[in-house]
């Protein structure tokens, strides 16, 4: 028999999958939905319960909420692992609970999870850090649990597409790597190559250093308007990239959301009008 654990991100890794919003690795939004967008979490506890809570799904039929990065970061355990799981099992327990009001977008350390391509975070590796989490929390279930967790983080997608021109993602390729993407992987499964340095899946979630230039070229290619995205620190909870572009973060006290209607268009200089900080949800 399973563990229950590992069954939980089994089954939520299929409701991802299976979303009836998704083709390939981009998921489609309608007109009437209410999008609370949220930046990277990384264990963030207190953040992700507070956003849980404002998006308060049971009451709000056509609100999505659309989280990325849950893992690497917050409280250790008493022998050093990363707790993070912790957030990521409540998240998946959510989109079973509500398949149609959740959703996720894949991050580069969720890529780095599922491939074992280390990342430093804090002054220690990351991915140890949460495999260790999981040695200390799940004893001999450990194996069972870690591939059902990269099962869950490899099922994610890689965009969200909003009718008001929005395109939600974790990051943006950086300018000088923009000929190594292939756009079909939106409308297509990964393949392993895609999650590799060099491949669309890595250079998707990796890139910064983005360009007013440089976004103008991607709206032309992805028949957008604007980008929502996270992937870096941004002390102040979001930061405008001209004139098309917001970063997102939300690991931290003056973290913050975006909540707009995916079917209302968003003027160019208006993108800071979505945002919400957390300590006030």
């Amino acid at each position: 028999m399973a563990h229950p654990v590992a069954e939980t991100f089994t089954q939520a890794a299929h409701r991802v999958r299976t979303d009836p919003q998704r083709r390939g690795n981009a998921l489609s939004l309608a007109d009437n939905d209410e999008v609370v967008y949220a930046g990277d979490i990384h264990g963030a506890r207190v953040n992700l319960a507070k956003i849980i809570r404002f998006a308060d799904l049971p009451a709000n039929p056509f609100r999505r909420l659309i989280l990325q990065e849950i893992i690497h970061g917050g409280p250790a355990d008493a022998n050093g692992g990363d707790r993070s799981v912790e957030l990521l099992l409540r998240a998946a327990r959510l989109k079973i609970a509500h398949p149609e009001g959740v959703f996720f977008l894949m991050g580069n350390h969720d890529l780095a999870q599922v491939t074992g391509n280390e990342i430093t975070k804090e002054g220690r590796g990351a991915c140890e850090a949460f495999d260790r989490g999981l040695d200390n929390n799940f004893g001999s279930a450990a194996e069972e649990v870690r591939a059902a967790v990269k099962d869950f983080l490899r099922s994610l997608p890689l965009a969200a597409r909003c009718p008001n021109g929005v395109i939600l993602a974790h990051s943006l390729p950086s300018p000088n790597r923009m000929d190594l993407m292939d756009w079909s992987i939106l409308e297509r499964d990964y393949r392993d190559e895609d999650l590799r340095r060099g491949g669309s899946a890595y250079e998707l979630t990796w890139g910064r250093g983005h360009t007013p230039e440089q976004l103008d070229a991607l709206a032309e290619t992805l028949s957008a308007r604007q980008f929502i995205i996270g992937h870096q620190h941004i002390p102040t909870g979001h930061q405008i990239v001209p004139n098309r572009a917001m970063i997102l973060a939300s690991d931290h006290p003056h973290g913050a959301v975006a909540v707009f209607s995916a079917g209302e268009p968003v003027a160019d200089d208006d993108l800071a009008g979505l945002v919400r900080p957390i300590v006030a949800l």
